[in-house]
């Protein structure tokens, strides 16, 4: 999920239970104190101090309670869920601990706003980053100007676009002595996908452009903004407690091995009439789709493909709106509709 700098900002925690009617209407109407006593709990631990917990919402028909962790307490937890620290292993036992003495029993936990299904253990906030869209304020995040040439290939900055580091290698040396020499890409995907994809790898398509029916093949991308069109990363709105409306986009960072790159081909989204209209400022439409083929017996692509990077965006309007989104207007009919969405709240 969205887990922002834990050490200045509110840390959303969503627990999804084992449904059970009866016990979240208890704990919804905090029957006995139920819900004192269940932060209390949570808070002896995670060994933060008292009133640094609060309940944000709960969800009886989804069996989802929602709380808050204040800053600056949000890293220790993000740690002990994620098992980066010396003690996790308790500290995640004693989470269950808390539930068990209430009779609740823990299905999932997410960290974040996204309300993604990603597990926690499985991330690596050590490469976070916000990518912003010039020099002038770098306390805000990173931006570059020149690309940066990666395994021989452009990459330019993802302005606009925050990464959400995944769990792939122990530092940075090791992720370099590795995939250092790769090129970079993206593949844009939809939320609920995000788990599948980051444990077990890009699953393999059997159709698409440029290579027969039943070639198993991974489509990526060196644009972002390419691979964030609707036809692969379908938007999905969400609506906060002041009543604002955000839409979310979620688009996989990867590297890959140069050598599985079979081809390199133009654009498929652009109607015919508009084929002269540019994508992406910084390609041209004529390299923005990189075809990795699979193995016959190969249903997800791990190997010559790591995702290593959550990239997610945010917008306060209509994406239709938002400039970098425009050339989303000049697809194909069959490509794109902005009713593709789903809603959140």
């Amino acid at each position: 999920g969205d887990i922002s700098d834990p050490h200045v900002e509110e840390l959303p925690v969503m627990f999804e239970l084992k449904a059970d009617a009866a016990f979240m209407n208890q704990f919804k109407n905090n029957s006995n104190e139920v819900q004192e006593r269940f932060i209390e709990s949570l808070c002896q631990a995670f060994s933060i101090p008292r009133g640094k917990l609060r309940m944000k919402n709960i969800d009886c028909d989804k069996a989802i309670i929602c709380i808050l962790v204040l800053p600056p307490y949000g890293k220790k937890v993000v740690d002990s869920l994620n098992g980066s620290t010396s003690d996790a292993v308790v500290r995640r036992n004693a989470v269950n601990r808390c539930f068990s003495d209430i009779n609740a029993n823990v299905e999932s936990v997410t960290l974040g706003e996204f309300a993604l299904e990603v597990e926690g253990r499985l991330m690596d906030p050590r490469w976070n980053k916000n990518y912003i869209w010039s020099s002038d304020n770098r306390a805000e995040g990173e931006y570059w100007a020149t690309p940066i040439i990666q395994g021989g290939k452009p990459y330019f900055c993802p302005s606009g676009w925050k990464r959400f580091g995944i769990k792939v290698a122990t530092d940075g040396r090791e992720f370099d002595s590795k995939w250092g020499t790769w090129n970079l890409a993206y593949h844009g995907t939809q939320g609920e996908y995000a788990s599948s994809i980051i444990t077990s790898g890009l699953k393999v398509s059997m159709r698409g452009c440029y290579y027969a029916e039943g070639i198993p093949r991974v489509y990526v991308s060196p644009s972002i903004e390419y691979c964030a069109h609707p036809r692969y990363a379908r938007p999905w709105e969400k609506t906060t407690k002041n009543g604002e409306t955000i839409w979310y986009q979620l688009v996989f960072q990867c590297r890959v091995n140069p050598t599985s790159i079979k081809s390199i081909t133009p654009e498929t989204i652009l109607a015919m009439e508009n084929k002269n209209k540019k994508v992406d400022p910084n390609f041209t439409n004529d390299e923005l789709e990189w075809t990795i083929l699979g193995r016959e017996d190969q249903e997800f692509i791990a190997d010559d493909i790591i995702c290593y990077g959550m990239m997610m965006r945010s917008i306060k309007d209509d994406p239709e709106n938002f400039k970098a989104a425009k050339w989303w207007l000049n697809s194909d009919s069959r490509c794109y509709s902005s009713k593709k969405s789903n809603k959140t709240s």
